[in-house]
């Protein structure tokens, strides 16, 4: 059996690290613009070349810019209100009116600059906000790998391995159920991070089990099993956390339970903005690990890592990533404390694993 950390040892580790994690986004703004905060910097940018532009064309390029400069100045007196705010609001008008084309069109190539970030053609790598494929191409393209059959409750495990509570490589599955959805997960910790403590753990379970997810035994909910922690000999400290999510999905770390457990790792990200990464469709994850504010009875590391784990059981919905509400979407995940009806709906149908020929993590099992 692999070494534990059990909950009194997690229990003496204190939550320590304060951190700012969740912008929230308005309800009402749009998907495809970039956040609130990048829009406004984008369009005062924009407000300002233009302003600057206007200036340099009348003195330095247009020939007489001074004579013209005095007729434009006539006109401006004659058109415009004599108080110093209406001048002021009138200019802020009509620049904005000149630069609302363009700006919307890099506005929009901004959120898909931010969001998709290719590392160029033939890499394996392709970062679609916080997901990972392993491709040379869209996720999209991927075939779905079939599940383990039979499976009931299509959570691919065996119904025979959730019967015998094992699988046939001797890999545990306590309290496995033929006709409810089980996740099991091992949780790897950087020798810098704290464990989840027990609230932690009760936390990702109950949010888990109340999940409106049904299940062909009448029930509701994904039952989460914790079935391996244990904290590694060095540091889990980068900047590209993206570059690391499957360094340790390996035999050495997971034993023969590799594409039976699910596997996230907790580290530092050291400043990173994402709070956390996952490869889609596949059996891990890693988690910015410092992240242990606590806000509304719960974690920001608890948050992320519900959200990871989507992305790996859920794969596309709707052939997205990302989706407008829930648990899934990019907003403030506070706010969306949730599961979407599209996401219910994909987990009902089954967990997904996709084939990632450039990055075979899973050997076939029958």
């Amino acid at each position: 059996m692999m070494p534990t950390i059990g909950a009194d040892a997690s229990a003496l580790l204190g939550l320590v690290t304060e951190n700012q994690l969740f912008v929230a986004r308005p309800p009402w703004w749009p998907t495809a613009l970039p956040s609130p905060e990048v829009t406004v910097a984008i369009l005062l940018g924009m407000l300002v070349f233009a302003a600057v532009t206007a200036v340099l064309v009348v003195r330095i390029v247009v020939p007489g810019g001074v004579q013209v400069g005095r007729v434009l100045t006539r006109i401006w007196r004659r058109i415009t209100p004599e108080s110093t705010f209406g001048k002021v609001m009138i200019t802020f008008s009509i620049l904005l009116l000149v630069v609302s084309g363009a700006t919307m069109f890099t506005l929009v190539d901004a959120k898909g600059a931010i969001e998709n970030v290719n590392s160029g053609p033939g890499d394996t790598t392709e970062v679609d906000g916080d997901v990972i494929g392993y491709v040379d191409g869209s996720v999209a393209d991927r075939p779905v790998v079939p599940r383990p059959s039979p499976d009931r409750d299509g959570d691919r495990l065996r119904d025979d391995w959730e019967r015998a509570g094992e699988t046939p490589d001797g890999v545990p599955l306590p309290d496995a159920s033929v006709g409810r959805k089980d996740v099991y997960l091992q949780v790897l910790y950087g020798s810098e991070i704290e464990p989840l403590d027990s609230a932690e753990r009760r936390e990702l379970q109950r949010i888990w089990a109340e999940m409106p997810v049904e299940n062909p035994d009448g029930s509701t909910g994904i039952s989460l099993h914790f079935v391996d922690e244990r904290r590694l000999d060095s540091e889990v400290k980068t900047t590209s956390p993206e570059g690391i999510v499957l360094d340790r999905y390996d035999r050495a770390h997971l034993g023969r339970a590799k594409c039976v457990y699910y596997q996230t790792t907790f580290g530092d990200f050291d400043g990173s903005a994402r709070g956390g990464y996952a490869i889609v469709g596949e059996y891990v994850s890693v988690v910015d690990g410092t992240k242990t504010t606590v806000r509304d009875g719960r974690t920001d590391r608890t948050v992320v890592l519900t959200h990871e784990l989507l992305h790996n059981t859920a794969g596309l919905v709707e052939w997205r990533t990302h989706t407008d509400e829930g648990w899934l979407s990019t907003n403030d995940l506070r706010r969306n404390d949730h599961l979407s009806p599209t996401t219910a709906a994909s987990l009902e149908s089954g967990f997904v694993r996709y084939a990632y020929e450039d990055q075979p993590t899973c050997p076939t099992r029958g």
